[in-house]
């Protein structure tokens, strides 16, 4: 009995970590809340008769990613990207070049030397020009030379809702740069989470697939928005409440349990 009491008290404590994470990320960019996942422990006797099978308390798996679509947020920035539908940017630590991170936080910005990076400096990764497929750091130059009237300096950046990035030189000089592209994944609650939103493949999700957004089942970018966190507060409340009081009743019986055997033994 002692031993289930304290399964049961690990899988409550459990559960309102998750739950606390979950609200303190509330407010985070593109933050997907996780789900707690418990099983039932039986111990069976050699026999096929239910009779024979008895629980033996709760075990605590690893838990689970809701991928569930988050509101946007409108902030008008030029690569404040948001995702609605599958896929994930990939981003990359140029110290790990074979480790890449993928999320769905596209709050991006530009380098001096036009590197599009995340805000502590991961490079994003796409298709730079028209017709390269082969994933590099997206560079969108801060100038463009002319042969008739010197540099020009970039003045504005437009994504489009398949990831095309165009940059506006000067006036009205019109460059196409290349293309945000996505990656998706046969299970992708089955990411790897790394911190800071973002995840890393693994045996249980699969490799990525890349693609384009809006081609087959990727989905759309929203230029000038951020994805918000699934996470709804009072939902998560209410979860936290039932696990305390589960703690709580526990506790209560973890402690009479005690007492009784204390009584036994002194009797």
């Amino acid at each position: 009995m002692l031993s289930i009491l304290k399964s049961a008290l690990n899988a409550n404590t459990k559960e309102m970590g998750i739950v606390s994470n979950n609200i303190a990320n509330a407010n985070s960019i593109a933050f997907k809340k996780s789900k707690t996942n418990f099983e039932h422990i039986y111990s069976r006797e050699r026999s096929s008769s239910p009779d024979k099978f008895s629980g033996q308390g709760v075990g605590i798996n690893d838990p689970i990613l809701q991928m569930s679509q988050g509101s946007l947020q409108t902030t008008g920035g030029a690569l404040d990207l948001a995702i609605t539908g599958s896929g994930f940017f990939q981003v990359l630590n140029e110290k790990e070049p074979d480790n890449p991170y993928f999320t769905r936080d596209g709050s991006f910005n530009i380098t001096a030397t036009g590197e599009v990076v995340t805000n502590d400096g991961l490079k994003v990764m796409g298709y730079l020009g028209e017709n390269n497929l082969v994933l590099k750091n997206l560079i969108i130059p801060p100038t463009r030379q002319s042969l008739e009237n010197g540099n020009y300096m970039l003045s504005n950046v437009n994504v489009n809702s398949k990831g095309k990035i165009t940059a506006t030189y000067g006036l009205d000089k019109e460059v196409t740069i290349g293309n945000f592209i996505l990656a998706s994944f046969a299970n992708d609650i089955g990411l790897k989470q790394v911190g800071n939103n973002r995840y890393q493949s693994n045996p249980k999700s699969g490799l990525a697939k890349y693609g384009f957004p809006m081609n087959g089942s990727f989905g759309k970018i929203e230029s000038g928005n951020l994805e918000r966190s699934n996470v709804d507060i009072t939902s998560e409340m209410i979860t936290m409440l039932k696990a305390q009081q589960a703690f709580s009743g526990v506790s209560r019986l973890l402690q009479t349990e005690v007492d009784i055997t204390k009584r036994l033994i002194d009797g």
